[in-house]
């Protein structure tokens, strides 16, 4: 116990110490941004800042407590093997795919009105769309919560569809996530044309490619054609490449299949991929880029409907940034 609390009082006296280090750097480097002393970039200051809420975000999720990774543990567990998360963040954060996963998956049987509940209306249950190594259904369960002044339901845990704990309280199994209406929207056709919407892509996202390393629009204009052209080259040998994603509009409530594909520029790693539209007309049919996304929103949203491939897998290890959950549907919503 004496040891216990002379570990806090060390605790505090050097986080303290540090805090005011960093808030005191932070102060002097607020001084740089007078004009009458020095000149800089607006694309330079935002590199800046990116950098700091990357490395404030990256530190703040090591003193967040695991337990709420403790439930995702399992499932992952439960589950066929697969990557859960990016190379970069896998002590910290191992299950970002998993979670992204699993709560885009609720919203989405929620919609559908998927999610059923048991007889004596204290527990609700979903259908994870996961399966075990046995090929059996993973099921979420939730219970209704005492607190008046939370969430009306909480979830309990991932269980088997054979596991007690869920037969005792459902006798169907839920339904699973629907995404599409017809499965041939989900496969690139590499006998249609592609083209690309350049002035919306390249406007319209130019902090994406500024992010990504790239900053004059005419150099961008030139890889993202040679870009295309390896993108064909492998799609006519690897339609998987092309990821179905589902589009959902919460402004407008549209919703669609879009494919995903990775930008391969010369000479760089994969940070980007490609959103395509499929056009269709009484006189054509070809598919129709328009906008980009960073690769591992890409991942993360295409993953709903399917398991990527290796070739995916490969591209993720070379990840660098990670996205905010959070903020990826609203972002996904302004590009149309």
């Amino acid at each position: 116990m004496a040891k216990d609390i002379e570990k806090i009082e060390r605790c505090k006296i050097v986080a303290e110490n540090r805090t005011n280090k960093i808030i005191e750097q932070i102060r002097l480097f607020g001084n740089c941004s007078n004009r009458s002393n020095y000149e800089y970039k607006d694309e330079d200051v935002k590199k800046i800042f990116a950098a700091i809420e990357s490395e404030l975000k990256e530190t703040k999720q090591k003193y967040q407590k695991k337990e709420k990774n403790k439930k995702f543990e399992l499932l992952a567990k439960m589950a066929q093997p697969e990557i859960w998360t990016y190379k970069k963040i896998r002590e910290t954060d191992p299950y970002r795919i998993l979670r992204n996963y699993f709560f885009f998956t609720y919203n989405r049987l929620s919609e559908e009105n998927k999610i059923i509940t048991s007889e004596d209306k204290e527990y609700r249950c979903m259908n994870t769309g996961l399966l075990t190594i046995y090929d059996q259904e993973i099921i979420a369960l939730f219970k209704k919560s005492s607190k008046k002044d939370g969430l009306p339901w909480y979830l309990v845990g991932f269980f088997k569809e054979t596991d007690k704990q869920f037969t005792m309280h459902f006798s169907q199994i839920p339904q699973l996530a629907s995404y599409f209406d017809n499965v041939k929207d989900l496969i690139y056709d590499s006998s249609l044309e592609l083209t690309l919407k350049k002035e919306h892509i390249i406007d319209d996202n130019i902090e994406r490619f500024i992010e990504a390393g790239y900053t004059d629009k005419r150099l961008i204009n030139v890889l993202l054609d040679a870009a295309k052209g390896t993108l064909e080259k492998k799609l006519k040998r690897t339609f998987k490449l092309a990821l179905p994603f589902y589009y959902h509009n919460t402004d407008t409530g549209e919703n669609k299949i879009q494919l995903l594909a990775p930008l391969y520029f010369p000479g760089s790693p994969v940070k980007l991929a490609l959103v395509m539209n499929k056009i269709k007309s009484d006189a054509n049919e070809y598919y129709e880029g328009v906008t980009v996304l960073p690769v591992e929103w890409a991942y993360m949203n295409s993953r709903l409907i399917v398991k990527p491939d290796e070739e995916w897998a490969r591209i993720m290890d070379e990840v660098d940034v990670q996205p905010d959950e959070n903020l990826i549907q609203n972002s996904i919503d302004k590009d149309e």
